[in-house]
């Protein structure tokens, strides 16, 4: 069975999120989709973790920016695992699921880090694998004039139907919302316009009946096998 959705770093409440082990078992789930939050080591190396700095879910301390990938892969997260780079995540998931790729291109903080994620994608032959999408939306545009190929989305928690101009303008195809602000009627208009609706996070079961009723917006999914069971049983 595939499942079309979204996990959100892998099954991230079985297996250290952002992690290999994370995406493989979504993966064996039969998630459709992986999500993966890309940064930049000091040695200009795309990796993954969702926040800047390793404090949390490392041994480690201080920014992702002030360690070189060597100083990265030394850390230990929970279960021994090491942070993987962009190019082994793409590499595990190529031919497997499609890959959200999410740019934590904060403040511009990374320079080049979109050509970099890009050049990789080609470099796995998997433009028509993955998305890319970003809180930031220069770096969506800063990515479109450098792919122009390449499936693009935006980010924004509480969106509105004043962002639909801005996605015509640099050719994104996907919004993702925060569940809390989600509406049937935006729905709708998302949907008129050609925009694929993501939200997140569908967790619960009250969400999952929700969401159940909307076959054309695409969920994003912490709690994986809930999700699977009850999402998937109610709408047989």
């Amino acid at each position: 069975m595939t499942i079309e959705a979204i996990a959100h770093r892998g099954y991230s409440t079985k297996y250290p999120e952002n992690t290999l082990s994370a995406y493989q078992a979504s993966i064996d789930l039969g998630f459709s989709h992986i999500e993966i939050d890309v940064h930049l080591s000091k040695d200009g190396i795309p990796v993954i973790m969702h926040d800047k700095t390793v404090d949390r879910t490392t041994d480690g301390s201080g920014l992702i920016i002030d360690h070189t990938l060597n100083e990265l892969q030394s850390l230990k997260m929970k279960g021994g695992e090491r942070m993987p780079t962009l190019d082994e995540t793409l590499e595990l998931a190529k031919d497997q699921c499609k890959v959200a790729i999410e740019l934590k291109q904060s403040n511009d903080m990374y320079e080049g880090l979109e050509k970099k994620v890009y050049e990789l994608i080609v470099e796995k032959e998997m433009i028509d694998a993955v998305y890319v999408n970003s809180f930031n939306h220069e770096a969506i545009r800063r990515m479109r004039s450098i792919a122009p190929e390449l499936e693009l989305g935006i980010i924004k928690a509480k969106a509105t139907p004043d962002l639909f101009p801005l996605m015509k303008e640099i050719g994104a195809s996907s919004l993702a919302m925060e569940l809390p602000y989600y509406s049937d009627t935006f729905a709708d208009k998302c949907k008129n316009e050609g925009i694929q609706l993501i939200v997140w996070p569908v967790d619960t079961i009250e969400a999952c009946t929700m969401m159940i009723k909307r076959q054309n917006v695409l969920c994003t999914v912490n709690e994986l096998e809930q999700f699977k069971a009850y999402y998937y049983e109610k709408e047989d």
